[in-house]
């Protein structure tokens, strides 16, 4: 079996030559590579012209593109971005004749080549930009304040114009690939539901998340701090979505309260972001004991993690967050705003605990209270690194994808 991927990042085993390092979609690759009798063709986006290469019989089709400074100032993004990728996509498609084709997320234009091929193709759904975008301003944020704000910077404003504009331009294409493409796969019930609606005559197959080794192999375990701090983790802050408004208000309620805490956060804050909400929430994330880490490396990551007292999830939407999987696989107990598929991940008061999206009294209720109850703590850890282990098994995401790829290929 031949099978072609198309993604947007470039593969960890293209830049390093080794081994897959990098992120989920590396970690299935590395599952796919233990497959006998399946090749592999990984085709993805490059920012710099780069040569094919084979390694450990995987072959790496970087697809480079030119773009001239109007393009990249004036012009709608994603209609350039189709225009320039699509026939690099179809060339490759012509070239190497796959039996079967999996492109990852219905956000990027590789879906459109389900026009041009009779090759089955399965969209490995991510996020979804339909959802995202009805989300993308939290309660008492909007584009007219973020004008207002930068009323005085021609730039900033041409800026804001352009995102809302490619927004909704990159809304159009995705609604586009979801009518074109028959098959899909996903993981929680919000994929399946969402992909129902976008094509109720679609066929949908269950494939777990593959997750990096460093996380799921056991070398590592959360234990309960022997102290009474609270020590809060996230991961992810580089968007209004991931819920930076609710995570300020929570982090106010428990300074007000005279909790003893500290609230790490993994990620870059954009600092016009930054900016727009510390002014809207007239507060500043530093005030409140929120420290704002920048990236870090998975190494310094399950540190961090295994050293937390929780791991809390502010989000307005998500899919399957990996930050969350990832941290119930070291057994850190979760607590969650109940948003997208969070509700497939954990399972209120068994595995952790979920609240209502933009409530932070009940999810700063929830920090104290929980963190009050060790037994509970333990609880929770055990049981969610039980669930998220099972789920995440390499084995098991194996027979799910073959399993997918062999009906997919039979009603062909």
């Amino acid at each position: 079996m031949r099978v072609l991927w198309f993604e947007v990042t470039t593969p960890s085993v293209y830049m390093s030559g080794g081994d897959p390092i990098g992120g989920w979609q590396d970690s299935l690759e590395r599952i796919v590579r233990t497959i006998p009798d399946l090749e592999l063709i990984i085709a993805f986006v490059s920012e710099k012209q780069s040569e094919i290469k084979v390694i450990g019989g995987v072959t790496y089709v970087p697809i480079y593109t030119r773009w001239s400074f109007l393009e990249r100032k004036v012009k709608k993004y994603w209609d350039l971005y189709v225009k320039k990728i699509l026939p690099e996509a179809r060339s490759i498609v012509e070239k190497y004749t796959p039996d079967l084709i999996q492109v990852f997320g219905t956000e990027w234009p590789f879906g459109q080549i389900a026009a041009y091929t009779d090759i089955p193709v399965i969209i490995h759904i991510m996020g979804a930009i339909v959802p995202y975008n009805n989300a993308n301003y939290p309660p008492n944020y909007s584009i007219q304040g973020e004008v207002s704000l930068n009323w005085w910077n021609p730039m900033r404003l041409l800026h804001i114009w352009k995102k809302q504009r490619n927004s909704k331009n990159w809304e159009q294409w995705e609604k586009s690939t979801w009518r074109l493409v028959k098959y899909y796969m996903g993981r929680t019930q919000w994929d399946e539901s969402l992909s129902r609606i976008m094509h109720p005559g679609r066929s949908y197959f269950h494939v777990d998340e593959a997750l990096r080794l460093s996380f799921t192999r056991g070398d590592y375990s959360w234990t309960l701090p022997k102290d009474d701090k609270i020590r809060i983790m996230t991961i992810g802050c580089g968007s209004l979505w991931k819920g930076l408004d609710m995570m300020l208000k929570v982090g106010k309620i428990l300074v007000d309260l005279g909790v003893d805490f500290e609230w790490n956060v993994a990620g870059n804050i954009p600092p016009d972001l930054k900016r727009i909400v510390e002014h809207n929430e007239k507060a500043c994330f530093e005030d409140y004991n929120i420290h704002i880490l920048g990236y870090k490396q998975p190494d310094d990551l399950i540190r961090f993690l295994c050293s937390s007292t929780i791991y809390v999830h502010t989000a307005y939407v998500e899919n399957s967050p990996n930050s969350i999987c990832e941290a119930q696989c070291l057994g850190v107990p979760v607590v969650s705003t109940n948003v997208g598929g969070i509700a497939s991940l954990i399972r209120h008061n068994i595995d952790g605990l979920l609240v209502a999206a933009n409530d932070p009294w009940q999810m700063a209720d929830a920090i104290i209270e929980l963190c009050k109850d060790k037994d509970r703590l333990i609880c929770f850890s055990k049981s969610s690194k039980k669930k998220a282990l099972a789920r995440h098994d390499d084995e098991q995401i194996k027979r799910q994808l073959l399993d997918c790829y062999r009906i997919v290929l039979e009603n062909t």
